[in-house]
């Protein structure tokens, strides 16, 4: 029926979707989410689930229901990851400014303008792309649906053209080189 007219699809896809979001949502709100990540968590598992049956991946070997939490499991842990890594990040520069004087915050700064001349130049667009995908790790395709991008690949083909642009521009200045090469 998913594969069938869009009212058969609807049908079965409201259908699945009933059956299965309190089991997978119960494993979000488990493992420390809230109801609404729990719900849209859900709906990025069934709308993967969707494309799956659609591109022919799933072949139904598992049960839908069994497939489903799957799906959401691996999402909502790769969300607690990103979080995590998010949550180090703030606690580290918390840390860092707390820790050190004056003068650290003054060539922090100097340094951060540096970098932000720099990607200034590379232009909003780039510099959008690079930020979501890289500090806020934005896959490919959140980027495409927040950005308006047409697909994923542009996306990626964009991403490429960006990092080319950016390579060539602190190649250009030694002095950004040796900040970003500090900060690994």
């Amino acid at each position: 029926m998913i594969l069938g007219s869009a009212t058969e699809r609807e049908q079965a896809l409201g259908e699945i979707y009933r059956l299965n979001r309190i089991k997978a949502g119960s494993f979000v709100l488990s493992n420390n989410g809230s109801d609404e990540e729990a719900k849209d968590i859900f709906q990025e598992a069934m709308i993967a689930f969707y494309e799956n049956v659609r591109d022919g991946k799933f072949k139904g070997e598992s049960a839908i229901s069994t497939y489903l939490y799957s799906i959401t499991r691996f999402k909502w842990l790769n969300q607690i990851k990103k979080n995590q890594i998010r949550m180090d990040h703030h606690q580290k520069v918390e840390f860092e400014t707390s820790e050190e004087g004056t003068m650290f915050r003054l060539i922090e700064g100097e340094k951060r303008n540096l970098i932000l001349d720099v990607l200034e130049q590379i232009g909003p667009k780039c510099k959008q792309l690079l930020i979501q995908n890289m500090y806020h790790n934005a896959s490919m395709k959140e980027i495409a649906s927040s950005e308006g991008y047409s697909s994923e690949q542009l996306v990626r083909n964009t991403k490429y053209k960006c990092l080319k642009k950016l390579k060539e521009l602190v190649t250009a200045k030694p002095q950004l080189e040796s900040i970003l090469r500090s900060y690994e």
